[in-house]
């Protein structure tokens, strides 16, 4: 009967700990970042954006993270938060426009609070040679 009960509160505390909003401290304290080798091209441009948002934000080093954004960006700062990891929810649509390439892709975002919220990212990259990505909005 002891042993049954230590099995149960053990099997409480370890799914406890593996809750999807866990506190901060069972997060870690270093960002988990996208692997950029599982893509190619422009898809792969795409998401050494998102992981030096990841990067910038989590070191709220804000001069490099509004690099990552087009001139004509509504973001105008670092957000508030410590991204720690960001996890595509779907493939990267890329759509080539008159004068640009507009990419959009929907992601789950986690903060290190533990909290995390759906986003839609889009990208802009004018057709201009040497033209670079950059992130024309998150909603």
């Amino acid at each position: 009967m002891r042993k049954g009960l230590v099995l149960m509160a053990l099997l409480l505390l370890l799914t406890a700990c593996g809750s999807r909003n866990a506190p901060k401290d069972q997060i870690g304290e270093s960002p988990r970042y996208l692997e950029e080798n599982d893509y190619s091209g422009d898809e792969q441009a795409i998401v050494r954006l998102i992981n030096q948002r990841i990067k910038y934000s989590f070191e709220q080093n804000e001069t490099e993270y509004m690099k990552l954004f087009h001139e004509f960006s509504p973001i105008s700062g670092l957000p508030k938060y410590r991204l720690h990891t960001v996890k595509l929810l779907e493939e990267i649509h890329i759509q080539e426009q008159n004068y640009s390439h507009v990419a959009v892709v929907r992601t789950e975002d986690a903060f290190l609070t533990g909290e995390s919220f759906n986003n839609q990212y889009v990208f802009i990259k004018w057709k201009k040679p040497g033209a670079d990505w950059r992130i024309a909005d998150i909603d």
